[in-house]
């Protein structure tokens, strides 16, 4: 009976998802005569993409910055390569860039004698704007491909904390990965009011807004990346769709393959068990926005759920996380908070998560540099393990046009499964190419 109804559910639940795919691939057949439509709004329609996110890394990526030097000799290669990239875009549509990021950490303490971990994290992305570039209404493929691996360490900064007892990362996405296709989608927007996204999605990079979500630039562990009380798929099978009723306003509503998994093929991966999420976001208007730029406020709330995943014994799990985002001038505070109505079996690190700080902009006058500060406080669905509390710190340097250089620190308070340590310190320091 029992087997009945779960087979039962799957169905609903799998054509639930085909309904929605069906109803966005009807979206695409819009009338061509909207990709004609032009707009005097200079209203910047944002699919409220993280930092970490494809279309987010390459507008960065395309900013002037202030930089402390120049490599002798690359003044102008730099040049003529980004002018030719450049060229891509306005002839053709297409914006692509390759990024190579390295994190090398050290613990004060741990359980073994493996207390260092080095790995590095390099990728190639870009999207093809082939219909409406440059209108409110485009047509849009986006896509990724990544490797993963350590640098001469046992272990990588993602499986360091297992060394010291910690309850979560505290060096996330810098593991170990062959080469592999992360993303592929169809991203469509109309007149600045309507968008979606479907295909070979990654949600971490959609959903849970924060400014400061991005391993490569700012905060690495998985609390402030990843959010410990969501239990965000990786790369694969989904799609979602949002709505903006306002300039300040959005709604939005996605699905996504619980099982997924970049090295396996989607037929392998999908069986009707679904991550759905929906987002409720406001700019808060408290300081005038610039234009062409994001909002310097920001509120959402997310209410997600996640089905049972049978094969490996994981239980249901739902919840809701709210963050709260204001710059001030140099200063850009923050605030987070997530539940997750989750078992000891379920899907999360977290069944509460709080963390509050600070990031600091244009410290030496440089118009990229950064120090982030944040602390967070975790309970752990097992009510046998005591709550944790953590830092996460790091300073962002713009050495040259093309590199960015920093430390990164780390305090772990009573780490839960580390009775022997108090307090365990992780240093780290971090570099990053992007061409």
């Amino acid at each position: 009976m029992g087997t009945m109804i779960y087979k039962s559910r799957t169905r609903v639940v799998s054509s639930t998802l085909l309904s929605v795919t069906v109803f966005m691939l009807a979206i695409v057949l819009v009338p061509p005569v909207l990709h004609c439509t032009k707009s005097k709004s200079t209203e910047v329609f944002q699919v409220k993409d993280n930092p970490g996110s494809i279309i987010s890394l390459l507008d960065e990526s395309e900013k002037e910055r202030d930089y402390l030097f120049e490599l002798p000799g690359t003044s102008g290669l730099m040049k003529s390569w980004s002018e030719w990239k450049a060229g891509l875009y306005d002839k053709y549509g297409f914006r692509f860039l390759l990024d190579l990021t390295a994190l090398y950490q050290k613990a004060s303490t741990t359980l073994t004698t493996e207390d260092e971990a080095a790995g590095y994290d390099f990728g190639f992305s870009g999207t093809w704007t082939f219909l409406g570039k440059d209108t409110p209404t485009y047509s849009m493929l986006g896509y990724s491909v990544f490797r993963k691996d350590s640098l001469g360490t046992e272990f990588t900064p993602l499986t360091l904390y297992t060394q010291y007892g910690s309850l979560y990362p505290g060096g996330v996405a810098f593991g170990e990965d062959d080469w592999v296709v992360g993303e592929f989608w169809y991203q469509q927007r109309i007149k600045n009011k309507f968008g979606f996204r479907i295909g070979y999605v990654f949600p971490l990079t959609a959903y849970d807004y924060f400014p400061f979500k991005n391993y490569r630039t700012d905060f690495v562990d998985q609390n402030n990346v990843a959010n410990t009380s969501i239990p965000l798929p990786v790369e694969g099978l989904g799609g979602f769709i949002q709505y903006k009723p306002t300039p300040q306003m959005f709604f939005r509503f996605g699905l996504h393959d619980a099982n997924a998994d970049p090295h396996e093929p989607v037929s392998e991966t999908y069986d009707g068990e679904l991550f759905s999420i929906f987002e409720f976001g406001l700019d808060t208007n408290l300081v005038a926005r610039q234009e062409g730029a994001p909002p310097a406020g920001h509120f959402h709330v997310s209410l997600w759920h996640q089905d049972p995943r049978e094969d490996l014994g994981i239980s249901r799990g739902a919840g809701a996380t709210a963050t709260l985002t204001q710059r001030f001038g140099q200063f850009h505070p923050f605030i987070r908070y997530g539940y997750a109505d989750v078992d000891v079996d379920g899907p999360t690190f977290a069944k509460q998560m709080a963390a509050v700080g600070l990031a600091f902009e244009s410290i030496f006058a440089q118009t990229k540099d950064r120090l982030g500060l944040s602390l967070s406080w975790v309970e752990p669905p097992d009510d046998t393990l005591d709550n944790q509390t953590a830092i996460d710190a790091y300073y962002r340097l713009q050495l040259t046009p093309q590199i960015e250089f920093g430390p990164t620190f780390g305090v772990v308070f009573d780490p839960v499964s580390n009775p022997e340590d108090s307090t365990v310190y992780v240093g780290g320091l971090r570099a990053r190419i992007f061409l």
